[in-house]
């Protein structure tokens, strides 16, 4: 073919007119269809404007077998395709022919960094730049290379040499920023973000990657997740972070993420998980608020979306567990279970809800004690020394086990040394309070089980507490892989953990009757009065006299307000005229809420009174307005009965045989109260209700010195009881 028109052809190309070039060289192939150089031209046209070049690169390749740029841009193409194997060899091919061709050595890097090759890739780019020492894209690529092998600080300063040739390419500074946080620069990749985001303001992986940096780093990030959202208004992640940052406005965020997800359609729209995760943290958002039914409006929708969702499906377990839809809740577990066996934590979340329900089974408990064994880790000898106990705890914060660790954890880290494995993710006043009483305490919550397991081992600890059980955040795992030579399970979890490695739970005799140790697999230790102790709060209001009428109350959260509950207390307020019951707990705040629990109530609905929660001051002023706790059954009341006899509430308790339903036994037998506040049946519970509401004088008397009962009691002696807890712990 002439020169003239190749030269035209190039011409064409040059000024961006692909289509008229592919088109000529088409013209051209029928004068002279063994060109070879046509074919390449065509292929070349082909390819700019997106079409199938493949067949005109395969005839050009075979017309022209020396011509090195064939296979190069083969290989191009391929890679266009995701076919990175094919693409390496199309580029080694070229390189064969042309060793000098520096591009050829750049894009075969980028498929060697494909295929998980970096150190290949490394090589690739070293010498695409040691023979175009000025190829800015085999600098950036390099640096991609650098940071896939971990070398963090020269993947950062590859970067910032790549930054300072192109600097206004705002992709070059986005991956800047990733290896300057991986090499700890986390000051630097942030200011890295904000210059790309200075230079492309609409990049939304820009400001996504910005928020992430920022929030890792406890920045305010609000402004990026802001940014993101403005230019994709369904970004499922950014949308989840802004409502987790600023819930005050996580539902207003969270449904414009799913409106807008709907709007846009299947091919960017919110489906599937991502639409679930939205889902997820919109019913997370509900049930922080105590608006049950709306969580699980949410949580059913997410399941819609995701139906095999695992985290959809625990979601919403948990969310019908806390509107006391306990069966239902059951059932989601079993379903979540089946789809998983190996799922633990469902495994544990069934066995906590069956606890619940008074349903706990031996055998179940003992198969989850099977499913999470693991290999033991081991333990160095250690020179003899002071006793060493170690805690394991995710509830060392506001919750009834930080609460009550605020009696004992002092007097207990007095006499011995006191190792703390503290599982929250993040701390509060009374987290801060503990620490301060415990200072060897390790933050193990991004520890995983078999790391913890080994850490533990390695400090020596003698004995191992448990104070979990199967409740959230657990690390029975740990336990599993026996670190300490002596294991117990104490206070968080009135259970089985169902663990051979746990040498015994700890309770004391109100708890665990004669006949209970057919409910655990691990053996059972008694302590002499009670299982634990109550540090009252400091700024507890005064007792206040008894009122006229009668008044029943129950703090209980409303998952222990089953419809047995329900049904002998309405029998309570029948049979004890004037009598009303103050329910007060978290959700009953919304109206929605309240109106749920009154179509439950089978009773008189003008005696009941419905109270949402408030600060501990108000809880704990909330207790001047009952005479009598009543209690729930089969989980009984803990934190809140405790609470109750401290303001001068003594508590009508229908223990069964069941741990869980026993702590209100315990505290009585303790206070010297069982006799006559402990029924034997339903009955009993109603007669005794009635017995004891309608005796103001002996109630008035009892509630007066009620405090200073308790206060003499061992309820309050944290350091008899600390030396009693030892002394099981070593026996």
């Amino acid at each position: 073919m002439a020169h003239a028109a190749l030269h035209n052809l190039f011409t064409l190309f040059q000024s961006g007119r692909h289509a008229e070039m592919a088109t000529r060289a088409r013209e051209l192939l029928t004068q002279a269809p063994d060109d070879g150089a046509l074919w390449k031209a065509l292929s070349v046209a082909q390819q700019v404007l997106g079409q199938d070049a493949l067949p005109a690169l395969q005839r050009a390749m075979q017309l022209l077998p020396g011509d090195a740029d064939l296979p190069a841009n083969l290989g191009a193409l391929l890679a266009a395709r995701g076919q990175w194997l094919e693409a390496r060899a199309a580029y080694e091919q070229a390189l064969r022919l042309q060793p000098q061709l520096a591009g050829a050595h750049n894009n075969l890097g980028n498929a060697l960094l494909a295929l998980g090759q970096p150190s290949e890739a490394l090589a690739a780019f070293d010498a695409a730049l040691s023979w175009q020492p000025g190829l800015v894209a085999a600098s950036g690529n390099r640096a991609r290379a650098l940071l896939a092998l971990g070398r963090h600080d020269d993947a950062a300063e590859a970067f910032g040499r790549a930054v300072a040739a192109q600097p206004r390419d705002a992709g070059l500074r986005l991956h800047a920023a990733t290896a300057l946080a991986a090499a700890g620069r986390v000051a630097q990749a942030i200011a890295c973000l904000r210059e790309a985001a200075s230079l492309a303001p609409q990049r939304v992986d820009v400001w996504f990657a910005l928020g992430q940096h920022l929030q890792a780093n406890g920045d305010d990030a609000t402004e990026a997740w802001e940014r993101v959202l403005a230019l994709d208004a369904g970004h499922a992640e950014a949308a989840c972070n802004l409502a987790l940052l600023r819930p005050e406005r996580g539902e207003a965020v969270l449904g414009a993420a799913l409106a807008a997800g709907l709007d846009t359609g299947l091919d960017r729209g919110l489906s599937g998980e991502r639409r679930a995760a939205v889902l997820g943290n919109l019913g997370g958002l509900r049930l922080a608020e105590g608006r049950h039914a709306q969580a699980v409006e949410a949580y059913r929708e997410a399941l819609g979306a995701a139906p095999s969702s695992p985290q959809a499906l625990s979601n919403l377990a948990q969310a019908l567990k806390r509107q006391g839809a306990l069966d239902e809740a059951d059932a989601v577990l079993s379903q979540l279970i089946e789809l998983d066996p190996a799922l633990l934590t469902a495994r544990s979340d069934r066995l906590l809800l069956r606890a619940y329900r008074g349903m706990a089974s031996v055998a179940e408990a003992a198969d989850f004690g099977r499913a999470v064994q693991s290999p033991r880790v081991a333990r160095p000898a250690r020179a003899a020394g002071p006793l060493r106990v170690g805690l394991v705890s995710a509830d060392l914060r506001g919750h009834p086990v930080g609460r009550l660790a605020e009696a004992w954890l002092p007097a207990l880290a007095a006499r011995c040394e006191l190792f703390v494995y503290a599982g929250m993710r993040s701390e509060d006043t009374l987290t801060q309070r503990l620490r301060a009483a415990a200072p060897r305490w390790l933050d193990a919550a991004s520890l995983g089980d078999a790391a913890l397991a080994e850490r533990i081992a390695a400090d020596g600890i003698d004995v191992l507490v448990d104070l979990n059980g199967h409740t959230g955040g657990h690390r029975l795992g740990v336990f599993a892989r026996r670190p300490a030579p002596r294991q117990f399970s104490w206070l968080g979890y009135a259970g089985s953990t169902g663990l051979a490695e746990i040498d015994a739970f700890i309770g004391d005799h109100g708890l665990l009757p004669v006949v209970a140790e057919a409910g655990f697999v691990e053996p059972l230790r008694r302590l002499p009065h009670s299982f634990t102790v109550y540090a009252p709060p400091a700024d507890a209001p005064a007792v206040t006299p008894l009122g006229e009428a009668p008044r029943f109350g129950s703090f209980n959260a409303l998952h222990k307000l089953g419809a047995e509950v329900l049904a002998l207390w309405a029998r309570v307020l029948h049979a004890t005229p004037g009598s009303r019951l103050l329910i007060k707990a978290p959700g009953l705040q919304h109206a929605d809420e309240r109106a749920a629990l009154q179509a439950r109530w089978p009773g008189d609905a003008a005696q009941l009174e419905l109270e949402g929660p408030g600060p501990l001051a108000d809880y704990l002023a909330a207790f001047g307005r009952v005479d009598i706790a009543l209690d729930p059954f089969p989980h009984g009341g803990g934190m809140t009965t405790l609470d109750g006899l401290w303001m001068g509430v003594p508590v009508l308790t229908l223990p069964g045989l069941a741990p869980i339903s026993r702590q209100g036994l315990s505290f009585m037998q303790t206070l010297g109260l069982a006799d006559g506040w402990v029924a034997a049946d339903e009955d009993d519970f109603v007669r005794l209700a009635q017995l004891r509401a309608q005796d103001r004088a002996g109630l008035a008397a009892l509630r007066a010195g009620l405090r200073d009962r308790m206060a003499a009691s061992p309820l309050c002696d944290a350091g008899h009881f600390a030396d009693d807890l030892l002394a099981q712990l070593t026996a």
